[in-house]
């Protein structure tokens, strides 16, 4: 009896998609050509850069602070107006039949019962003095900062999620390779069991537990392939890239058996250089500057004032006045804020307990800065001795195997002696693959801890999966 596997389509398109990530190496899509598609095409980190052109704006924003005030006015309304002055002193030769020298006093009277009043106002300002205005500048400045702190931090976690991605993708591949290779290695194991159970050699135990080893295999395949699709899938989406193949991680690469520093060196420089604790550290002198604006209780604006303008009513009627206004001033106001109903100093309490909870909130980050460091300093550590470990591993698997067949061979191991052999070289292959890729993402993890992840970095890692 020969048993076959009737593979769904949706499969073949799987087992293509294998197919190029394993082949045609020379044109393949490596880790950092992800890295370059991801920073064009991840609408993450599109936002993230939106983020930071709006936040260059604020430094604009600081100047126009410290810049001139200059404001136009101007209206008409419809009047009715009555004005009358009384005793209006006077001198004019002319005045009243008088002689030279004449002087007295009279009363003025104008009267419009229907005209428009035209008015034009020009007022620039400019500020000498404002303790609240340069608070507001420097916060500005502050938060412009951290624009560009927060670009730098969401370009490291692009690096981080395009080589979990890619990586992910990879050991996506390696796991259906390796179930494939298995499937084949059952399927003549379970021909030759037939085969020899017909002759007479085994007992039929050997059939039965080799075909249910090829059942379950079968099974794994076609979960294998969909995880491939999905894992590609994710990379896709954050590179624009769905059909080029990856380069694969070479079996006999070496990885970086050495990190320089201790972890106290590497804990100390994510303390220092996590862009969190930059923000965080910005964020806690913007809240100290929101305090002072309102330390001083009686802080005085000086501003630079210039107005010219005027306005003019035009009479309507035959016995409506016209009257014109005309001024042109320049000097400087002061103003001091003497009560306020305790608006300011319940602003300046609220200003002093946010900056208490920045400055815990700093505390805070440095801790987890601190943390993110340990782990990943322990876990590249650690991984590479497991790798290490594995490929001996591997290779004694190897030998068991051989030994194992040999011994089938002369009827001293059974057929499930030799698929159980295979299973435990297949599995070490497996976790040997998987503690490779997770290495060196505790490597690109541990530079992000400690604000070191560029592209430097990531090239050193490419070119593990580059090399021949």
């Amino acid at each position: 009896m020969v048993y076959h596997i009737m593979w769904p389509k949706n499969t073949a398109k799987a087992s293509v998609l294998l197919l190029a990530l394993m082949t045609n190496q020379a044109h393949a899509f490596d880790l950092f050509e992800a890295w370059q598609a991801a920073r064009v095409h991840d609408p993450q980190f599109a936002s993230a850069r939106a983020g930071a052109e709006a936040g260059r704006a604020k430094t604009l924003q600081a100047q126009a602070l410290k810049s001139p005030q200059v404001s136009l006015n101007t209206g008409m309304v419809g009047v009715n107006s009555d004005n009358k002055i009384s005793n209006a002193q006077f001198s004019n030769a002319q005045f009243a039949g008088g002689g030279a020298g004449t002087s007295g006093t009279t009363d003025f009277r104008t009267r419009t019962d229907a005209g428009l009043n035209l008015n034009l106002n020009l007022r620039a300002e400019y500020p000498l003095y404002d303790a609240a205005r340069n608070g507001s500048a420097m916060q500005l400045n502050k938060q412009a900062q951290i624009a560009e702190v927060q670009l730098t931090l969401n370009e490291q976690q692009l690096m981080q999620r395009v080589a979990q991605a890619y990586f992910d993708t990879l050991m996506s591949a390696d796991t259906l390779s390796t179930l494939k290779s298995q499937l084949v290695a059952v399927t003549e194991a379970l021909a030759s069991a037939q085969a020899r159970f017909k002759e007479g050699d085994v007992a039929v135990i050997d059939t039965h537990e080799t075909q249910a080893r090829y059942d379950l295999l079968a099974s794994q395949v076609f979960e294998a392939e969909s995880n491939l699709q999905l894992s590609r899938a994710a990379l896709a989406d954050i590179t624009g890239n769905l059909d080029a193949a990856l380069v694969s991680l070479p079996q006999n690469a070496k990885l970086p058996m050495a990190i320089s520093g201790d972890l106290q060196s590497w804990l100390a420089r994510a303390k220092s250089n996590h862009p969190s604790i930059h923000a965080q550290q910005l964020q806690e002198e913007i809240a100290h500057a929101e305090s002072g604006k309102f330390q001083a209780k009686y802080s005085p604006v000086v501003n630079l004032v210039a107005l010219a303008g005027g306005d003019h009513l035009q009479g309507l009627g035959a016995h409506d006045a016209d009257v014109s206004n005309r001024q042109i001033s320049l000097g400087v106001q002061l103003s001091i804020p003497l009560y306020s109903g305790g608006m300011r100093e319940a602003r300046y309490q609220e200003a002093l307990a946010l900056e208490d909870m920045t400055r815990n909130q700093t505390e805070l980050v440095r801790q987890q800065a601190t943390r993110e460091a340990r782990t990943a300093w322990l876990a590249v550590t650690t991984g590479q001795g497991q790798v290490k470990a594995l490929e001996q591993a591997e290779r004694s698997a190897e030998i068991k195997l051989d030994s194992t067949r040999l011994g089938r061979e002369v009827g001293d191991r059974t057929t499930l002696d030799a698929l159980n052999a295979e299973q435990e070289l297949f599995n070490a292959r497996l976790a040997l693959y998987r503690s490779r890729y997770q290495t060196l993402l505790a490597l690109l993890n541990l530079s992000a801890a400690a604000g070191e992840l560029s592209e430097p970095r990531l090239q050193e890692i490419n070119l593990l999966l580059t090399a021949k």
